[in-house]
């Protein structure tokens, strides 16, 4: 095992999961979280943060009632009920 420091700065992460099995409560993945990955990829590229900020999708956080979830770590910051027009918002709060 090797252990190291991690090169990024901030980590943003993204739930993608999807629930098949439990239309109640069918995960993030459903709500368009591929896509907001997407644009928050391109957002972090403009913002000269690629290589400082990375951009990552996980599976369920255990919070699928109030997603879409997006998680800032290390800052251990939580975004639910997340929209598409919130993304500018998320990224305006990491402080690089």
């Amino acid at each position: 095992m090797k252990k190291s420091i991690t090169p990024y700065v901030c980590h943003i992460f993204i739930c993608t999961n999807i629930r098949e099995n439990n239309p109640e409560k069918p995960g993030c993945g459903t709500r368009g979280t591929e896509s907001m990955k997407t644009q928050i990829k391109e957002m972090v590229e403009t913002r000269g943060w690629k290589g400082r900020v990375r951009v990552s999708t996980t599976g369920c956080m255990g919070l699928c009632s109030q997603g879409p979830n997006i998680l800032i770590h290390p800052q251990g910051i939580h975004y639910s009920e997340v929209t598409g027009e919130d993304l500018p918002v998320i990224l305006d709060a990491i402080k690089l």
